[in-house]
């Protein structure tokens, strides 16, 4: 019996402990009750660059990864205006995530085992797919990594999956690369531009932005040709909160059912007579699956009319409607030889 009582004493004061240090650990399934009773979303991002994640002129979060969080807010709040933006570098975004600075992490992370299971993180659903890449001043005269020469230098965020994929291809391929790991994503910057180094090294969706936006002119910068990984980028949220890992999973969803179905920010609102029955599902006017998110029966339509489906989400911000002018390739639909791909609503 004694045993018995000193063993639920540790578990007692250990739980406290977590609770009093705000360590992970803490009781799952309470994000969602959390942000309806705020009426706001938090949503953590890290600065990647236009078209991803940036603040433009008026001080407004844009990008890819911003207007999924104002999804998420339009699907749980009815107003995808209702975020809360945290912004986080590439050191402290784990540990913030982790001690409850925001709900969820949205921008440029890439979903690997470690990251899975040794810090405790759950990754609901793939919304991006990125691979690594180089930019290289134009002066360095190269298309691809093979045609160097000689040594080059490369920069990289400290602590990052781009940066641990450098390591691995100069242990294993590249000794004449150096890597200068900076500690933050402008030192990286102001580091290349100051020809402190000859290349730049991140996704390459980040590195077509930088181009774009950050360089005096564009035309001094070449991007290689070389793409050493692959990058699936997806949300990030605490482990243990299974009821808030089906809302931002399905929510993603939504917007790939949406784009599939032809439905759009400007035709949501149109009659559906005749539809399938998937679409009648995503709309609300059949069966009850926002109840089984926690969410109102318009969760999708809010989502879709507010911020637009996957296509228009990747279009204005990366697409052809973009600065950026990328075309989908690995992030068109899987009917268009693609991997967006959501499962069945039903």
């Amino acid at each position: 019996m004694k045993t018995v009582r000193w063993l639920i004493s540790v578990v007692s004061c250990s739980l406290v402990l977590l609770s009093v240090l705000g360590l992970p650990g803490r009781a799952g399934a309470q994000t969602l009750a959390e942000i309806e009773e705020r009426g706001l979303l938090s949503c953590g991002v890290t600065v990647a660059g236009v078209g991803i994640v940036e603040v433009d002129a008026a001080g407004r979060w844009v990008g890819f990864f911003p207007d999924m969080c104002r999804a998420l807010a339009a699907a749980i709040l009815g107003d995808a205006e209702a975020v809360s933006f945290v912004r986080v570098d590439a050191n402290t975004r784990f540990d913030a995530l982790r001690n409850g600075a925001f709900d969820v992490l949205m921008g440029g992370t890439t979903w690997t085992m470690s990251r899975d299971l040794d810090l405790d993180l759950t990754f609901p659903a793939i919304v991006l797919y990125d691979g690594q890449s180089f930019l290289a001043h134009r002066s360095l005269g190269v298309n691809r990594l093979d045609d160097l020469d000689g040594p080059a230098s490369i920069c990289v965020s400290a602590n990052t999956t781009s940066h641990d994929n450098l390591l691995d291809l100069v242990a294993r391929e590249r000794p004449n690369l150096e890597i200068h790991a900076h500690q933050s994503q402008e030192g990286r910057l102001d580091a290349l531009f100051a020809r402190s180094c000859d290349m730049l090294s991140t996704d390459r969706l980040s590195l077509v932005g930088v181009r774009a936006s950050r360089t005096a002119n564009p035309e001094d910068f070449m991007l290689l040709e070389d793409v050493i990984s692959r990058e699936p980028l997806a949300p990030a949220i605490r482990d243990g909160d299974n009821e808030w890992a089906d809302v931002v999973r399905w929510v993603m969803f939504a917007l790939i059912l949406a784009e599939e179905h032809g439905l759009t920010a400007d035709t949501v609102d149109a009659p559906q007579d005749g539809s399938a029955s998937e679409v009648l599902r995503l709309l609300g006017q059949e069966g009850t699956f926002g109840a089984m998110l926690g969410l109102p029966q318009d969760w999708a339509y809010q989502t879709i009319r507010q911020v637009g489906n996957y296509g228009e989400i990747f279009e204005r911000n990366l697409g052809a409607e973009s600065p950026l002018g990328l075309g989908r390739g690995l992030n068109d639909l899987w009917t268009r030889g693609g991997l967006i791909y959501a499962p069945p609503l039903r």
